[in-house]
């Protein structure tokens, strides 16, 4: 499932371990705090698990919007946008 995942994180080493994390799990930045994945609901889970792990306690937030393909094909957006294509994405 197309699935974005976006956070507030003000501790930089923390915000860079996120990033990194979301990388491993096959997630694009789509913006400077926004990520896209495809996956499904178990590996979601898995990566909630580890991300629950490093916030512990800390700061900020990380939210997960899992979007049926259809509601993610109608995206919009205004100005330069970075195109998700799909060599960019890892199916987990």
């Amino acid at each position: 499932m197309d699935t974005i995942i976006i956070y507030d994180i003000t501790d930089d080493s923390l915000r860079t371990r996120v990033a990194k994390a979301l990388s491993d799990y096959g997630c694009i930045r789509i913006q400077k705090s926004a990520f896209y994945g495809f996956m499904n609901h178990n590996v979601r889970e898995k990566l909630k698990l580890r991300l629950e792990k490093m916030m512990h306690d800390k700061e900020g937030n990380i939210q997960f919007y899992p979007l049926c393909t259809k509601c993610f094909s109608m995206k919009d957006s205004i100005g330069e946008i970075y195109e998700i294509k799909e060599d960019d994405v890892e199916v987990f």
